[in-house]
């Protein structure tokens, strides 16, 4: 997506500047993006009044999709110029198919969703416009209308938008209640919290393409909800929603739930809350294994970090509180399968790392961290030396909340500077941020700019320096058999076969299951040993070669 001049703080849109209708010189091509199934006289009053509008005709493409109407849909005698209707392809169907579709098919700059039952005021291509002219981030969402009856033939249409009177010959007063509300409890959205693109409705809306794609478009498997769903992501892509009450179009005939586009309650829950983390309330309801996009997506670069200190920092993450997350472990994956694999090289802690995580869901692994979290609302970024408290990220994103922070930075309490921490990134003002931002400025300051900062000294049971310690590594585990190869090796200071396998985590793991809230790294007796303590001689070599012959044997590591 191109950069943007402006800097607008969270979705404060009074900080632009449009130029007012009929007194500018419009340059972008605007595709308006129609999906019908069916009622050809609705569909002949909507191109009707899109044939009077105050934007250039030349510079309006309209692409209407027919949605396997029988019998098709025609293209009536007046319409706009550049106008044609495309028949939706096989296997795909609804109102998200037909936009999804659409919108590839079209070629404009600007995209203009309206329903085909709708009448537009001659100024609803223009006022939108306006302001995808002046901020690429702009989404302009329409005044919505209903109304019980239309004109009786398309050159009313356009004989009433001549003559300013379909507001009169239309409005009946009804609209959508709970939208109103909306605006009018957020300022109409210049003080919009996380939930603000419940706001966004695709009867009557505009954006950039660039905007449209960097949201990943809109999901042609939606037939209800697709309208929410998309706007939700356009929020995490860091779009600036405003209404534009200039840009009004009625519905005309009785209302369906396609029309005022209110999915139920069950649908909400086990349809959209797979796609959105947000509302918390209907999330929760949700199993986690169908959470197809996570609250948090967590960030830890292990390059150069030993095993056991990656162990200690990931396995706290996958045992917090907050769940809803997945992690991305960034190193060189690719070449710790080439390297040489001898006790204590970086090959073999990496090659370590990726056989004990490769059976869990919640991790991935990649050569960069990712930009942003999208589609997650959150990006966490967490140094490898750093160990989470159980309940540090819930602590975190309810602050984030509570502040609007765009940046939310965790820090131990004895630390003399702001140099090293844990970030939790909003995804919507990292987005924004990368597209402001001039060479030489630092992303957190233009985050903080942009949305707010917020920043939490944090005691040792919240946050612990994991480098402080080194971890007693894991013993492998004892075989019988005719696979057997050996006993099992002591290591002194541990229990035998059933002291913890991990640098505290496990032992970790247990004490919390029983209801202890031990969160530093020295928290399991004979977990860890202070720095310049006691240290096993060769234990190290004989761990490796002893995992060396499991992952020789084609078995992969089994989790603890």
């Amino acid at each position: 997506m191109e950069r943007v001049p402006t800097r607008v703080f969270r979705n404060d849109w009074g900080a632009l500047t449009p130029p007012a209708p009929g007194r500018w010189t419009p340059e972008m091509r605007v595709s308006v993006v129609i999906a019908a199934r069916g009622g050809q006289r609705r569909l002949d009053l909507a191109l009707a009044s899109l044939a009077a509008q105050t934007y250039p005709g030349d510079l309006i493409e309209v692409v209407v999709v027919d949605d396997h109407s029988s019998p098709p849909l025609r293209l009536p005698a007046l319409r706009p110029e550049h106008c044609r209707i495309l028949a939706a392809p096989d296997g795909g169907w609804g109102a998200g198919f037909g936009r999804s579709y659409g919108a590839h098919a079209s070629t404009g700059d600007i995209l203009v969703w309206m329903d085909a039952d709708m009448i537009a005021a001659p100024a609803f291509i223009e006022a939108q416009a306006r302001w995808q002219h002046v901020h690429a981030e702009c989404v302009t969402l329409g005044r919505v209308r209903f109304a019980d009856t239309g004109p009786g033939h398309p050159t009313e249409v356009v004989s009433l938008a001549r003559a300013g009177r379909l507001h009169d010959a239309l409005d009946t007063g009804r609209h959508h209640e709970w939208i109103t509300h909306l605006l009018a409890t957020s300022d109409d959205l210049r003080d919009a919290d996380h939930l603000g693109f419940h706001a966004y409705m695709g009867a009557a809306a505009a954006l950039r393409r660039s905007l449209y794609e960097a949201a990943g478009g809109v999901d042609p498997d939606l037939d209800l909800g697709q309208d929410t769903e998309f706007g939700y992501r356009l929020w995490q892509a860091g779009a600036v929603l405003l209404p534009e009450p200039a840009a009004t179009a009625w519905h005309v005939g009785r209302a369906t739930p396609s029309r005022t586009r209110l999915p139920s309650e069950r649908f909400r829950t086990e349809a959209l809350a797979e796609l959105m983390p947000h509302p918390h309330a209907y999330r929760e309801r949700v199993p986690a294994h169908r959470r197809r996009v996570p609250l948090v997506h967590a960030v830890v670069d292990v390059r150069g970090a030993s095993y056991d200190l990656v162990r200690g920092c990931v396995d706290r993450l996958l045992d917090s509180a907050e769940t809803d997350l997945v992690l991305t472990l960034v190193a060189d994956w690719e070449g710790a399968g080439h390297g040489p694999a001898g006790a204590g090289g970086p090959h073999l802690d990496l090659r370590l790392v990726q056989a004990n995580y490769l059976r869990e869901p919640r991790i991935t692994f990649a050569g960069t961290p990712p930009l942003t979290g999208f589609p997650s609302p959150f990006l966490l970024q967490v140094p490898v030396a750093w160990g989470l408290g159980q309940v540090a990220l819930s602590r975190l994103l309810a602050s984030a909340e509570r502040h609007r922070s765009g940046l939310t930075e965790l820090f131990p309490a004895a630390s003399p500077s702001h140099d090293a921490g844990v970030r939790l990134w909003r995804t919507r003002a990292l987005a924004r941020a990368l597209r402001v931002r001039q060479d030489g400025e630092d992303l957190a300051d233009v985050v903080a700019a942009l949305h707010g900062r917020y920043r939490i000294h944090a005691g040792e049971d919240t946050l612990a320096d994991l480098s402080l310690y080194r971890s007693v590594p894991p013993p492998p585990r004892t075989e019988t058999g005719p696979c057997a190869r050996g006993p099992a090796v002591a290591v002194p200071g541990q229990a035998g076969p059933g002291a913890p396998r991990s640098p505290g985590a496990a032992a970790d793991r247990r004490d919390r299951r029983a209801g202890a809230e031990q969160e530093g790294p020295a928290s399991a007796p004979g977990a860890s040993v202070p720095e310049g303590g006691p240290r096993p001689t060769g234990v190290r070599a004989r761990v490796a070669a002893a995992w060396r012959r499991i992952l020789c044997r084609g078995r992969g590591p089994e989790r603890v």
